[in-house]
């Protein structure tokens, strides 16, 4: 596996403890909703490109960066 970024699998970053930190950042009690397990198999960027992800994607520049700061 590579580093992570917007374009890593939602459930890549789920098994990083420091992905799963900056998903809570930007949307706090995401890593908890029984959803995210429904869309596991979408990369962050495609999951953010949904409506009801726009206060989220937002932040994407941000977002990528530090999952990319992110040690796996």
């Amino acid at each position: 596996m590579g580093k992570l970024s917007l374009d890593s699998k939602i459930r890549d970053i789920m098994r990083s403890e420091e992905g799963r930190a900056v998903m809570e950042k930007y949307a706090p009690g995401s890593t908890k909703d029984p959803r995210m397990k429904l869309v596991g198999g979408l990369t962050y960027r495609k999951l953010l490109s949904y409506p009801e992800s726009a206060e989220v994607a937002a932040h994407a520049e941000e977002l990528d960066k530090e999952l990319q700061a992110c040690s796996r």
